[in-house]
């Protein structure tokens, strides 16, 4: 069972982070989001304090039914889901297979695109150099790139304390999983619940979501990949308004 925490009272909404990323990540709009929400966030295997399982394969879509375990336990009938980049694409994934109701749903600086060859490539150097480095060393040398040139030295060092916490293995996984994700713009564009994108000006780390859906709501913030560290208010009023 995957470690998670549960807090607050009202509508019961779930928070996924992304690769490097652990519940600690949404440490800057958890405690506001509990005034009016039922918070359940969860740390995916092989991050936070969560362990990988024996079999080291995984899937964007195994890490949904991991998930969806942990609501299964919790005696959740139905939930919003907010997921931060990868969480995005596990989040897409729910909604594509029906594994839970999901009533509204936020991607949060995510894609709806499946990985282009080019980032096949790059995302296999990086389990190598996962492999043979070390989390540390990885870490250190991507961080910087998921937020925006001017983004504070507290909230870099904040976002690598978090990514330290992972295991190589779990990384490696994580890589993996993304590289072998369905592509998901069709999902987008025909979906029918409501669906919010929260996207930065400054992020480098996915492409905008292209979408005409009636059902989807766009906000974009002055950020980079990390908004919910890096302008934590407009965040938690895009959620707020949206749900």
């Amino acid at each position: 069972m995957l470690h998670y925490t549960r807090k607050g009272s009202g509508k019961v909404l779930v928070l996924i982070h992304g690769f490097l990323g652990g519940i600690a990540i949404f440490d800057k709009i958890i405690e506001p989001l509990t005034q009016k929400f039922d918070v359940i966030a969860v740390d995916l295997p092989g991050h936070g304090q969560s362990e990988l399982g024996e079999d080291k394969d995984y899937t964007i879509q195994r890490y949904a039914e991991e998930i969806v375990e942990v609501l299964l336990k919790e005696n959740v009938e139905s939930a919003y889901w907010l997921g931060h980049s990868m969480g995005g694409y596990i989040t897409l994934a729910v909604l594509e297979k029906k594994l839970f109701p999901i009533d509204k749903a936020i991607l949060l600086y995510s894609s709806d695109s499946a990985d282009t060859q080019e980032a096949i490539e790059k995302r296999t150097k990086q389990q190598y150099e996962i492999h043979e480095s070390g989390v540390g060393s990885f870490v250190d040398g991507i961080i910087e790139n998921f937020l925006a040139p001017d983004a504070k030295t507290d909230d870099i060092l904040f976002a690598k304390e978090i990514a330290y916490e992972a295991t190589s293995d779990g990384l490696i996984a994580a890589l993996g999983a993304m590289m072998t994700r369905t592509d998901q713009r069709e999902l987008v564009a025909n979906i029918e619940i409501p669906l919010l994108i929260i996207e930065g000006e400054q992020d480098q780390a996915v492409k905008p979501i292209e979408t005409y859906n009636r059902h989807v709501q766009k906000v974009t913030t002055n950020t980079g990949h990390l908004g919910m560290l890096e302008d934590s208010k407009a965040v938690i009023q895009a959620i707020r308004e949206f749900l």
